[in-house]
């Protein structure tokens, strides 16, 4: 299973979130490695890339903020397919293939919709 986001991902996050919030980084070297956990090494080489339990921080904060009484909510249906959802705010379900992308996905969702 995907623990962490992808390079690609990563460098869509980091656009988009303060890059504090990544609690890992992809070491940039021109060889594509594991992340490594961030341990306040902020360098101009390292790709900030964010684990599931970074990813649903944001989202719970975010979802918070819109509402007191809303919560993040991420469930398997079935071991192949995810879902994360907010309740108490209409907002359709975001499903993906495993957390992380369901995740990422939701957080696209609500930067697009100036929520984030």
């Amino acid at each position: 299973m995907k623990s962490y986001t992808d390079i690609e991902q990563s460098k869509k996050l980091a656009e988009i979130l303060p890059l504090e919030s990544a609690d890992m980084y992809y070491p940039y070297n021109g060889i594509e490695t594991y992340p490594e956990v961030k341990n306040g090494l902020e360098t101009k080489t390292a790709i900030p890339c964010w684990s599931l339990a970074a990813l649903l921080e944001i989202i719970k904060e975010t979802a918070y903020f819109m509402d007191e009484d809303a919560s993040a909510d991420l469930s398997s249906y079935r071991t192949i397919e995810w879902s994360l959802s907010i309740t108490n705010y209409d907002m359709e379900p975001i499903t993906a293939d495993n957390p992380i992308d369901a995740c990422y996905e939701m957080i696209l969702k609500l930067h697009e919709l100036k929520m984030l």
